[in-house]
């Protein structure tokens, strides 16, 4: 990480000895004096005013001496700090969590698998509530290794892998006072005249057909485009008559809402995000949920994993 001859560079310095600093380094006086002055040729300037009393630094060789020990002390930090990860990623997933990406399943998985899989651990750690798309992707498998979602489909493609645990429905959310409120279940007729809150298109296959039918069967309808769900996109709703487009996996995040559920044959898959290039202990982990928890499986009885 660094060049050694700092090494003989700081110990000549501390004891103000070419011969002293050998022998405290098990090595002979010339062979020292050799890499002292190939530092000093890649320097290009002197470092040491010598004389027969011993050595001792010039100004440009005492800066580089304070600067040498903080270079070598933050190789060996860079270097333990490397040495942490590479171990950390063979034992450990980091499990990304925020408001939207909220662990529901993931305890379960973890209590079916952690007895037969002693070796692995999990780290939970805070996603920045405000995650669009790339910054999301950019963090997988650097900030965290996974994390818990409903899937898009399409937006999503390629950016991760995807290992699907269960299907959501499609649910409406509204503030309180809207006039649907009350309602026990809606129909798209039900939506006629409302403004729908809904994801951008190109994000997930399946709301793009549900909007495509909307449009096309129901043209008093008219739809926001929301390219991220959060705090102020539930808020907006909450003070405005807007219906929300949601899933009830996510009831739980904006109580400040109805949910509702709406008749509809469209659901959206849920499960497990995870980088394209997975840790060892990431895909430990997704082959041990595999194992345990067989009932993640579509219905032609092929198990979900790195296809998606």
């Amino acid at each position: 990480m660094y060049n050694h001859q700092l090494d003989a560079f700081i110990r000549t310095a501390d004891m103000g000895s070419f011969g002293k600093a050998a022998q405290s380094m098990y090595i002979s006086a010339p062979a020292l004096i050799q890499q002292i002055n190939l530092l000093e040729d890649r320097c290009g300037f002197k470092l040491f005013i010598r004389s027969n009393h011993g050595v001792k630094l010039t100004p440009a060789g005492k800066s580089l001496c304070e600067d040498a020990r903080t270079i070598i002390r933050l190789s060996k930090d860079a270097l333990n700090k490397a040495s942490r990860l590479a171990v950390q990623a063979e034992t450990t997933v980091r499990i990304g969590t925020s408001l939207l990406y909220k662990c529901r399943l993931l305890p379960e998985i973890w209590a079916k698998i952690s007895e037969e899989h002693p070796e692995l651990r999990i780290e939970i750690l805070p996603m920045a509530e405000y995650q669009n798309r790339g910054t999301t992707f950019s963090s997988l498998g650097v900030d965290f290794d996974l994390f818990e979602a409903v899937y898009g489909s399409k937006g999503w493609k390629g950016n991760c892998r995807f290992l699907k645990l269960s299907e959501v429905s499609i649910c409406c959310a509204v503030s309180r006072k809207h006039r649907l409120a009350k309602s026990e279940k809606l129909s798209l007729q039900d939506l006629n005249g409302e403004y729908l809150v809904m994801p951008i298109e190109g994000v997930s296959e399946e709301l793009d057909n549900f909007r495509a039918e909307i449009t096309e069967k129901f043209p008093t309808i008219q739809i926001i485009d929301s390219s991220y769900y959060g705090v102020d996109t539930f808020t907006l709703c909450e003070v405005n008559p807007y219906v929300l487009i949601t899933q009830p996996v996510y009831a739980d995040i904006h109580t400040n809402l109805v949910t509702i559920p709406l008749e509809t044959d469209y659901t959206m898959p849920y499960g497990l995000v995870y980088a394209n290039d997975p840790t060892i202990a990431t895909q430990k982990f997704i082959q041990a949920a595999l194992s345990a928890m067989p009932d993640y499986r579509d219905s032609d009885g092929y198990r979900y994993g790195c296809d998606r």
